[in-house]
């Protein structure tokens, strides 16, 4: 019997070898993470989304079980999670309740993904918009309390029927 024949081959690193090699780590090194930072971005504004729909589903339900319970001249419901700041001053200046109080339910609600409160705009007139706004990533709102039909800067909005 022949021993099988040895293949040599070239392992010595050449410019074109260790550039490309280095060309491979920079890709993955800055696509790879971005690509991973984008997916749960979009995951985060989905899921602030839905739940967002969520709740004004359940405004909707209580207001036609007659189950909606608030105080008078009350204009924003505030979830749970840490109060986002404003950039319209009126937020700060509205009559609020707990919405959990308002649904008549145990706080089953929790925060958006940002860890901040939900905030539903009821408005003091029956026919006014009604809405359920989460401040977004950065926990500032920038939708105005009244007016808006559409979130404004990266507030996420769900309207109420």
């Amino acid at each position: 019997m022949s021993a099988a024949p040895t293949i040599e081959r070239d392992r010595t690193l050449t410019l074109p070898r260790v550039l490309a090699l280095l060309a491979v780590i920079l890709v993955l090194a800055i696509v790879l993470p971005y690509g991973a930072v984008h997916t749960l971005h979009v995951r985060r504004l989905q899921a602030a989304d839905e739940a967002a729909r969520a709740i004004a589903d359940r405004v909707n339900e209580a207001i036609a079980a007659g189950t909606f319970d608030m105080p008078p001249g009350t204009e924003v419901l505030i979830g749970p999670g840490d109060q986002p700041r404003a950039m319209d001053e009126r937020w700060g200046g509205t009559a609020t309740f707990s919405l959990m109080r308002a649904l008549r339910q145990p706080p089953a609600i929790a925060p958006d993904p940002w860890g901040n409160a939900f905030l539903v705009n009821v408005g003091s007139s029956p026919g006014g918009p009604r809405w359920v706004v989460s401040a977004g990533p950065d926990g500032i709102l920038q939708t105005p309390l009244s007016g808006a039909d559409r979130a404004a800067g990266d507030d996420r909005i769900a309207s109420i029927r």
